[in-house]
């Protein structure tokens, strides 16, 4: 699959969810059961038609990530705002089943582009818990988690620097998948129901400051690689 497809595809969600996450932040009373199906719903068209261009679910571990998004895709449309213990623990299962496609993939091998689809299923999951959160009363900053993705992404491509692939830098992808997970994390807490709203807003609130750190340091870098590209 040509990466410039994978890029158009990005920018894409970006161009889709910003105006929804815009709304939803500025009228949290209209994230009712009518909006969140439409969500669910393109939700689900956007992330087949990514499968279906990567070909994915040829590997067990793209299976397993899949399955992760469908379960998304039925909290979002169905889970009760805020959720109960029972659609709680679904989504604190999906949320872990991205541990077992990484061991998946590395000891029976994933899918040719299975990093991608994985990366894109976590903004998914992002996208989701925060819709989620806000919906069932949380603080709307919840929804900067996700939108900071597609908000890097339209930078990105206004500075020509690519947004689209998993980015090591300098090869350690180490503190990305920390702060990831420090963002998925917070918004379990956000939507546990043991948590009041003030305890979800200062988990999210901190994972706000980790996740700015960390887009601002790929921003340094991609720029840096941008600027040797064209000395050499």
């Amino acid at each position: 699959m040509p990466n410039r497809w994978l890029e158009f595809w990005v920018r894409l969600q970006a161009v889709l969810w910003l105006p929804t996450l815009a709304v939803a932040a500025v009228r949290p009373d209209l994230l009712g059961r009518e909006l969140r199906w439409a969500i669910a719903a393109g939700m689900a068209v956007s992330y087949a038609a990514l499968v279906v261009r990567m070909r994915a679910g040829r590997s067990l571990a793209d299976l397993v990530t899949m399955v992760r998004l469908v379960a998304l895709v039925v909290l979002v449309a169905w889970a009760p705002a805020p959720l109960a213990w029972l659609t709680f623990a679904i989504a604190v299962l999906a949320v872990a089943a991205d541990l077992v496609d990484g061991w998946l993939a590395r000891r029976w091998g994933g899918g040719a582009f299975g990093a991608e689809l994985d990366m894109e299923t976590d903004q998914f999951a992002v996208f989701s818990l925060a819709v989620l959160a806000v919906a069932g009363g949380g603080c709307v900053q919840a929804l900067v988690l996700p939108a900071m993705k597609y908000l890097f992404v339209l930078a990105a491509w206004w500075l020509a620097i690519p947004a689209s692939d998993p980015k090591p830098v300098a090869g350690d992808n180490r503190r990305g998948r920390l702060v990831c997970a420090s963002v998925v994390v917070a918004l379990l807490v956000a939507n546990c129901p043991a948590f009041t709203a003030t305890v979800g807003g200062i988990a999210t609130a901190i994972a706000v400051a980790l996740l700015v750190w960390s887009f601002s340091d790929d921003a340094r870098w991609l720029w840096r690689q941008r600027a040797g590209r064209r000395l050499a």
